[in-house]
């Protein structure tokens, strides 16, 4: 694939947890950092974005765990473009081991919005063309998450070291709040094999982020301010 950006990387203590298991969260920084380099390597990067008064935002993320990498291993994690229009752009993402067998899956929907207005900007690239690649296994693009969920799990407040470069919650900090919605049992017990979210609203320095579940498996988690749902997630789990 002439378009693909392939990272090496060794799974250490930092990215792990109980388990030895890289962490949902951290599976995410990965995908951040890798699509970062990637985006420079195609001329999409700092000087065509940040430069420019422009940011790169999520708006929806799935990914699709088949065997989650542990301790010690070393894996390649690529990145490829997939089709894009004036609006938005699509990315995908796959994670294997040295032996090319797949680990992991992701599909992503990207925008660009002006840094002073957080608005999207509609064809950042004036005209310019951007590559598209295409992989027989991909991941789909996420769809949108339907679905409820009622019960008060926590509150917390955004505080400093949530925030990145965009002045919100960062994506991966997102995911925190996911996984926070459950206990250390939970994660003792089972294993998450699939979660979509939804980035719906931002998040900013002192908001109060409130956390609800439906308790189910799909499980709906949705973080709310000010009664507005600010992200929706959807993920499946099973026993170890």
């Amino acid at each position: 694939m002439k378009y693909c950006l392939n990272n090496l990387r060794e799974i250490t203590s930092v990215d792990t947890d109980i388990n030895l298991e890289t962490k949902l969260s951290n599976l995410f920084l990965m995908f951040q950092e890798v699509s970062s380099r990637h985006s420079e390597m195609l001329g999409i990067g700092k000087a065509d974005t940040i430069d420019k008064g422009l940011r790169w935002v999520i708006t929806r993320f799935e990914v699709e765990i088949i065997k989650m990498p542990k301790y010690g291993d070393v894996v390649n994690v690529l990145t490829y473009p997939g089709e894009s229009n004036p609006l938005f752009f699509y990315r995908h993402f796959v994670i294997e081991d040295k032996k090319h067998n797949v680990l992991v899956r992701a599909s992503s929907v990207w925008a660009i919005i002006n840094a002073a207005t957080h608005q999207v900007v509609k064809d950042p690239f004036h005209g310019k063309s951007l590559p598209k690649e295409h992989r027989d296994d991909e991941l789909a693009i996420p769809s949108k998450i339907e679905g409820d969920a009622s019960e008060f799990i926590y509150k917390t407040t955004i505080r400093y070291s949530d925030i990145d470069l965009n002045s919100h919650l960062n994506n991966t900090r997102y995911i925190e709040l996911i996984q926070n919605a459950f206990d250390l049992s939970f994660y003792k017990e089972n294993v998450i094999e699939r979660i979509n979210i939804n980035y719906l609203a931002e998040l900013k320095e002192g908001d109060e982020v409130s956390v609800y579940s439906n308790n189910e498996n799909p499980c709906i988690i949705i973080g709310k301010k000010d009664n507005k749902n600010h992200f929706v997630a959807k993920l499946t789990y099973k026993k170890r």
